[in-house]
């Protein structure tokens, strides 16, 4: 994991060898393919748990979920590896399975916060859940991926509860 984050997918098996201290045969026992590691260190770093909060209303929650999302590209490591990774699934259908199941698990976990929003009332019960999430996690990666600037958590909640129509 120091590896993919120090050097991205551009890591080499014997460098995984020289930082575990062990023989490059030893890798090779493990992982049969330098695409096999690959695929399993980015499961494991996809496989990120994710705090729930629980503020009392939905918009301090999604402030939170707002600001872990876009934790992910303020770090220059993860930012640069997650591009790396999204231009793959580009290519390797694997990768794009792998990042689609990872990415969509991790969200559906932070569900919690819209069930407690419909209970509160403040989410209206046929609230379609996926393209709330998507709306913000779509706007994040864009930014990211493309280097412009990342938006503000409080422009973000605001945007997604009130959209953009003039208040009044």
């Amino acid at each position: 994991m120091d590896l993919l984050l120090q050097r991205g997918l551009e890591m080499t098996m014997d460098e995984v060898a020289a930082h575990a201290g062990v023989g490059r045969a030893s890798v090779f026992r493990r992982y049969a393919t330098k695409r096999d590691m690959l695929l399993d260190g980015l499961a494991q770093l996809l496989d990120i748990q994710v705090a729930i909060p629980d503020t009392g209303s939905l918009a301090g929650d999604l402030r939170q979920v707002v600001v872990d999302t876009l934790a992910i590209w303020h770090d220059d490591r993860l930012a640069a590896l997650s591009r790396q990774i999204l231009g793959e699934s580009g290519r390797d259908p694997v990768v794009a399975d792998l990042v689609r199941t990872s990415m969509r698990d991790r969200m559906a976990r932070t569900w919690a916060v819209y069930d407690r929003a419909i209970e509160r009332g403040e989410l209206r019960p046929d609230s379609d859940l996926w393209l709330l999430t998507d709306l913000f996690a779509g706007l994040v990666a864009y930014r990211g991926l493309l280097g412009l600037g990342l938006p503000d958590p409080d422009e973000v909640v605001r945007s997604l509860l009130y959209g953009f129509a003039a208040t009044g």
